[in-house]
């Protein structure tokens, strides 16, 4: 059997869903299957891809979405005789062979307004065809899950959860100099507050900032550190952080290699993430893995992602984040609890529990077929 995965997103700086596709091909890689897989990336990403990983890899020849799910994923897989293909969001509209869909979340119909104008609408009118006619659909959380069966009427048991994991960097403990090196090349604060995300306006960032701000009128000595490539609409968000006149309290640092993202973990004194809607929330768990306190919101998708690891807040009051943000500062009983629960949640988050749930969906999926 010739499983053919869709890897785009890999060097794209895609955040959550760029870490879900590495982390199944760091999975499948220590399972070592006995089906073959195939990998389609970007072609600049081939030979690292091929080194890391050690699965063929086989170029797509465009980058455009528009051009790649209709045109070039159908080729690829009548060429290298691909028997099943792994897309995420959207499949095209005909294909040589069958192909499961990971649905890593109903943004376009969720928080539809938070969404680029053709990308939303792109999804909602291709939604409903791709999970019909799909071999075995895939999700990231069981709360996706529940909504996929209810919004399209899909059974659970059709749906196969591939839950988010942990990346190899954050399996091993921070070291002091890694803490040290990374500091100085981000100009890192000594006391900070952190967010890891892209930004947009789901991310809930100018609550959090409001928030912090307060904090930092009641005499708090730290700064927030944002970290994270900006995404899409994040003009008005940004323009509206701007009025907290937080001046270099506040420090954006952009996009930061994988493997300098632990050391800042590991260095912040709390990590607020309490985005208005999840499909699963990685950087919650990374947090909790480096042993920082977390702050994340009640969506339902983070609740489950945390699994008692994290002190929650309703995303859309600020007093409530301000708050909290103070007693994970304050409270060591409170902070002694939740990295207690944290430590049993993480450790079955690996990349071969995942690989093997997905395994299990790509069988499913080809006696279905």
């Amino acid at each position: 059997m010739r499983i053919g995965i869709d890897a785009h997103y890999i060097g794209a700086q895609a955040g959550g869903n760029e870490t879900h596709v590495a982390n199944l091909l760091e999975g499948l890689k220590r399972l070592q299957p006995p089906e073959e897989i195939v990998v389609f990336a970007h072609a600049e990403m081939v030979d690292e891809i091929r080194v890391r990983y050690g699965f063929p890899v086989v170029p797509i020849p465009v980058h455009s979405s528009y051009l790649r799910v209709p045109f070039a994923l159908p080729w690829l897989c009548w060429k290298h005789k691909i028997d099943l293909l792994h897309v995420h969001y959207t499949a095209p509209p005909w294909c040589p062979c069958a192909y499961v869909v990971t649905m890593h979340d109903l943004v376009a119909f969720r928080f539809p307004e938070s969404m680029p104008f053709l990308t939303r609408h792109r999804l909602r009118l291709t939604a409903a065809s791709t999970l019909r006619r799909a071999a075995r659909v895939f999700t990231v959380s069981n709360a996706i899950r529940a909504e996929i069966a209810d919004r399209f009427a899909i059974p659970a048991d059709a749906i196969t959860v591939t839950e988010n994991v942990l990346t190899p960097e954050f399996q091993q403990p921070v070291r002091d100099a890694d803490r040290e090196r990374v500091r100085a090349k981000y100009g890192l604060p000594e006391r900070y507050l952190l967010y890891v995300g892209q930004l947009q306006p789901r991310k809930n960032l100018v609550r959090l900032a409001q928030a912090f701000a307060r904090l930092v009128a009641e005499g708090y000595p730290h700064s927030l550190v944002i970290v994270g490539k900006r995404a899409w609409l994040y003009g008005e968000m940004l323009r509206e952080i701007e009025t907290l006149n937080l001046g270099d309290r506040l420090q954006f640092t952009g996009f930061v290699a994988q493997e300098d993202l632990p050391a800042i973990y590991a260095s912040a004194e709390v990590f607020g993430f309490v985005s208005l809607y999840e499909g699963f929330g990685i950087p919650v768990i990374e947090a909790i893995a480096c042993g920082t306190p977390v702050l994340a919101s009640t969506d339902p998708a983070l609740v489950e992602a945390a699994g008692g690891g994290a002190l929650h807040v309703d995303p859309r009051d600020v007093d409530a984040i301000a708050g909290a943000l103070a007693r994970l500062m304050t409270d060591g009983a409170l902070v002694d609890d939740l990295a207690a629960a944290g430590t049993a949640r993480v450790a079955v988050t690996t990349p071969e529990a995942m690989a093997d749930a997905a395994l299990a969906g790509y069988r499913e999926a080809l006696k279905a077929g």
